[in-house]
């Protein structure tokens, strides 16, 4: 098969970008098509295949060489630059506050930004084993599939189908479908290596991929196998220069920072920024206080002088001056100071090692038919190496996170300390300890995961009545494990190892459990044949006294922490069959139809360890799975061909497709679209798609036991936000009438609440419309040009959502029947504060809608230069290349989200969902030199849609703003290639050296600096 002529078929069925490689062949090349038949080839969208078929939806294809020549090593890149695909889990997580127990180091994709569970992945056109745990998964649950177990070199391309797909794919398919083609028949051996070198020297993302493949039996037989290897570096919040130095927050303006409109008033709801923002609630190396709550920015917690201490940074024990900072006009976070440093315990990548080893292979056991198999295997290891201190103590918290007392008679402090403590309190008495500890290290999260898949296949074709039929039979086995390893802290033994003495028997500091009789009796269960070292403090004599003020000892380490294993297991099985072919012969051509049946079963569990347990929390432990059996159908019609000689009618055709799916847990469904394809004339093609999609409930929606959550909350009724919402007024007086005073201010905002949230056996499917309509422009005259213009639009009802606290308190306060039935889902107390504990329970629930309007506009050009218009006079004889180049613009009209159906929330426009996105990839080869220039543009955006006053938001220097300017990385490249087999490259990542401004990094905007990839591959 001539590669041309399958590549012409190909850019044919998706129109654009790929559509100018047509017009660039030449008359000689033309007459071969004419002379050769085109094989059929099976475009994501559809199983029909057709040598011909236009898709009536946008697709956006990427190939291997994109991938080859900007050294892209994972095949989340391979599609996350093309605007309105977004890199949903992701290892890069910049200034994460929790991290993802059982999704360190995945990638998943998400069309549309409607969520990763609503994108079908498929490889080879098929489903595949999806390694979202069903807890502590990454990201929303689904059953999304980690794209890190697609080896990069047998892409041979990615298709991108925005807009639906269920009704061939089946449930998930809802934002659309993103289809990694891999490489048939491959022949040869290859060896790639590439490694970047993340912001300069930050750390490094090495590949080293290999690919062997060759024919067997004189031709019969082909066996493929690529092996690659990644490695990916850990970088720590702290030292990136825009997560840590330059960091910036904003808060309530301090006294005379505020900033008056023309009558003098100040908006309550004002915010200025402000640098490195620290919560003066307590510091890493310990706040000392008279009493047991510290908020330094209104003075508690200063001693009788004036000042404020904490123990040494350095460990020694010492006493030193604490610096409150800058204060702001917030009660808790100040400017610069000693206190809490959110992004000091921070990763902003995390980093894993993996092994991708995958066979595929092909064998024509008669002249019409072939066995097929695809056999994965996986392996990696990742790890987030922090997010937050192991343990914090403060006032402002509750439980064993309360303020630590002790007394100056304490072992542990110095004489000096003591001295200086006693002196302070006007003798021997009791002080209080706020406390991050970093000295016990972070809660880190290592994972270990592998991906094992089966597929095994008979295809062939054959001919009944004169048309032209072919069928597939396979059937598919897959599993997921995830091993999530994570340090805790016992509770019991912290307390104990805290509480320490002199020994008498040793004359040495010990814990008191060790030398105190009956010291654990009450911890001690009794019969039962328990003997009395069965206690949560292990046997007398096991405890290693923790020091508070200084360095932690190794042995305190290890009797105060224990590991927290989670195990995960996700299993897939497939069986599936299809039919298609050309029924009958109408005057305009074939109708072309396929059917099939598929039968799947999906299952997942997760067992925790018990170790949680013993801490007095729940048991995450589940299990759960569900079967689908699908039967669907498709049709290709075509009504009108260039042939027929129609004036105002060149071509015309339509298709439909058909999906019945029975669920064992959500029932009957079915899913449908039905498509048009028209060409007034041969350079223009109108398309239009109309379609009902749906999403399966996953196995955590399902099966989540009612666990406890720890969450912040955005509470309506704090001064701050009493502005914002849908309708601010509804909020203000349904706050109003509870009693909430306007300048209440919510501790859930910086401290954590904990409640409950679980699933529901009794969730039904999502449903979805959409509708796609363009128009794709090929002008003749211009040879190599192509345009087109998609509108979109997708409506999502009944989808599944967990109510997070914030949700659970917008709906109970911005709804016009207030109270509601949201407002007995949490609980505050006579201060109006959500309590420490117990403070909310919720749950999956089909409720939320979504709606999305957006428009995608395509431009491609490519030509040698020397055949351009103009340009091509100027060249003379000199031979100027080859040039290409791809526009891609994605406009967002509008991205509605509503979790009640009353509180619709649009943020299109805002900073962090810019209405216009786009990206422009031009290509220039001239003899053996390639260089590429990527352009990847954000618009600007405002700082808050939902603004209510234009004074609302004041920069560092005291001026007003509303809006984030436009955001635009330049990234370049060149390959050149040594050798007919060897090619070097070099591809430069934000080659201006973009930076945040203190605007842009209040929100979250930062940047690794410039990065550098250097890679070679060579074929032999």
């Amino acid at each position: 098969m001539n590669k041309n002529l399958l590549s012409l078929a190909i850019t044919a069925a998706i129109a654009v970008p790929a559509l100018p490689a047509i017009a660039q062949q030449d008359t000689e090349q033309d007459q071969k098509i004419d002379s050769e038949l085109v094989e059929e080839v099976v475009v994501t969208g559809s199983r029909i295949k057709k040598p011909d078929l236009v898709t009536t939806r946008p697709i956006t294809s990427v190939d291997s060489e994109y991938l080859k020549e900007r050294g892209i090593t994972n095949a989340q890149q391979a599609v996350a630059d093309i605007p309105g695909v977004f890199a949903a889990a992701n290892p890069i997580i910049a200034s994460n506050t929790a991290a993802n127990s059982q999704g360190v180091g995945q990638r998943t994709v998400s069309l549309f930004d409607l969520g990763s569970q609503r994108t079908l992945t498929l490889v080879n056109g098929g489903r595949f084993v999806s390694s979202n745990s069903p807890f502590g998964g990454a990201g929303n649950p689904g059953s999304q599939v980690d794209v890190n177990n697609i080896p990069v070199s047998l892409i041979d391309r990615v298709e991108v189908v925005k807009v639906g797909g269920s009704a061939v794919y089946g449930a998930d398919a809802v934002a659309g479908v993103v289809n990694y083609v891999l490489k048939k028949d491959y022949e040869g051996a290859e060896l790639s290596i590439d490694n970047r070198s993340i912001g300069g020297d930050l750390g490094n993302d090495t590949s080293i991929r290999g690919l062997f493949g060759g024919n067997f039996d004189n031709g019969r037989g082909n066996l493929a196998v690529a092996v690659e290897y990644n490695k990916m570096d850990n970088i720590l919040s702290r030292d990136v220069d825009s997560l840590s130095t330059d960091d910036w927050g904003s808060f309530t303006p301090a006294p005379g920072d505020e900033v008056a409109d023309a009558n003098g008033d100040v908006f309550g709801g004002q915010v200025r920024l402000y640098k490195a923002p620290r919560a003066g609630i307590l510091s890493f190396s310990g706040l000392i206080t008279p009493g047991p709550v510290a908020v330094t920015n209104v003075g508690l917690g200063s001693w009788s002088d004036g000042n404020f201490y904490q123990f040494d940074p350095s460990g020694s024990g010492a006493i030193t001056n604490y610096d409150p900072g800058a204060p702001t006009g917030n009660s808790v976070w100040a400017s610069g100071g000693d206190g809490l440093d959110l992004g000091a315990t921070n990763t902003a990548q995390e980093g894993y090692e993996r092994w991708n080893i995958v066979a595929l292979g092909s064998y024509q056991l008669t002249d019409s038919i072939n066995f097929s198999s695809q056999i994965f295997s996986n392996a990696s290891s990742a790890a987030n190496p922090g997010y937050q201190a192991l343990q914090y103590n403060s006032g402002v918290f509750g439980g064993l996170g309360y303020a630590l007392e002790f007394d100056t008679s304490n072992p542990f402090l110095t004489d000096a300390s003591r001295q200086q403590l006693e002196d302070l309190l006007g003798g021997p008495g009791t002080f209080y300890m706020q406390k991050g500890w970093t000295n016990l290290g972070a809660r880190e999260i290592t994972n270990e995961s592998e991906t094992t898949s089966f597929r095994f296949g008979l295809d062939g074709d054959f001919t009944f009545l004169g048309q032209d039929w072919s069928w597939d039979v396979a059937a598919q086995k897959g599993w997921s494990t995830i091993t999530s390893s994570t340090i805790g802290l016992d509770d019991a033994k912290f307390v104990a190892a805290l509480d320490a003495g002199i020994n008498p028997n040793t004359g040495e500091i010990d814990c008191r459990y060790n030398y105190e009789a009956g010291y654990a009796d009450d911890l001690t269960p009794q019969g039962s044949g328990l003997v009395s070292d069965d206690n949560p403090l292990g046997g007398v004599g096991s405890c290693a006294p923790l020091n508070p003020f200084g360095e932690v000892s190794p042995e305190a380490y290890d009797y105060i922490t224990y590991s927290n294993i989670g195990q995960s297991r996700i299993d897939q099985e497939i069986f599936s069959a299809y039919l298609s072919g050309d029924a009958m012969q109408l005057p305009a051509g074939a109708l072309g139809v396929a059917m099939g049946v598929e039968y799947r079963t999906e299952a997942a569990g997760f067992t925790d360890d018990g170790t949680s347990s013993l801490q007095g929390l729940s048991d995450a432990s589940l299990k759960g799975e569900y079967d689908t059996l699908d039967g669907y159908a498709e049709a290709y019609v075509p009504i009108i061909s260039d042939d027929m000689g129609l004036l105002g009618l060149y071509s015309l055709s339509m298709e439909g497709s058909y999906r019945v799916m029975e669920n064992s847990r959500s029932g009957e469904d079915d899913s449908w679209a039905v498509g048009i394809n028209y060409r007034p004339i041969a350079d223009v093609m109108i398309r239009g798609n109309i379609q009902e999609t749906v999403r399966a409930p996953a196995v955590e929606e399902l099966f989540l036991p009612q666990v406890e959550s720890a969450q912040f909350a955005t509470d309506p009724c704090d001064e701050r936000n009493l502005a914002s919402g849908p309708n601010p007024e509804i909020r203000q007086a349904n706050c109003a009438s509870e009693g909430i005073p306007t300048d209440f201010s919510s501790i859930a905002q910086n401290a954590s609440r904990r409640g409950f949230n679980g699933g529901n056996l009794n969730l039904q499917t999502e449903n979805a419309e959409s509708t796609n309509i363009g128009i794709v422009y090929t002008p003749s005259w211009f040879e190599g040009f192509a345009i087109s213009a998609d509108y979109i639009e997708i409506d999502i009802a009944d989808a599944i959502v967990s109510f997070e606290l914030t949700d659970l308190m917008n709906a109970c306060y911005d709804a016009s029947d207030f109270p509601n039935s949201f407002c007995n889902t949490f609980v505050r107390g006579s201060n109006f504060q959500l309590p420490t504990n117990n403070a909310f329970t919720s749950g999956y629930v089909n409720a939320a809608l979504r709606s999305l309007r957006a428009m995608q506009y395509n431009a491609t050009y490519e030509s040698n230069i020397n055949d351009m218009p103009f340009i091509g006079n100027l060249m003379g004889e000199i031979d100027a290349g080859y040039f290409s180049a791809d526009l891609s613009l994605y406009n967002l009209k509008k991205n509605e989200t509503s979790n009640t159906g009353f509180d619709f929330n649009d943020t299109t426009g805002q900073h962090d969902n810019p209405d216009w996105r786009g990206r422009l990839t031009m290509r220039h080869q001239l003899g053996r030199l390639t260089t590429l220039v990527d352009l990847d543009y954000a618009a600007r955006g405002e700082r808050n849609v939902f603004q209510a006053d234009p004074l609302q938001y004041i920069d560092q220097s005291g001026n007003p703003f509303d809006e984030l300017p436009s955001r635009t990385l330049v990234n370049l490249g060149a390959n050149y290639e040594l050798t007919e087999q060897t090619t070097v490259r070099l591809f430069v990542e934000n080659a201006t050296g973009w930076e945040p401004t203190p605007a842009e990094t209040a929100v979250g905007r930062w940047t690794w600096g410039t990065s550098y990839t250097l890679g070679f591959n060579t074929a032999f």
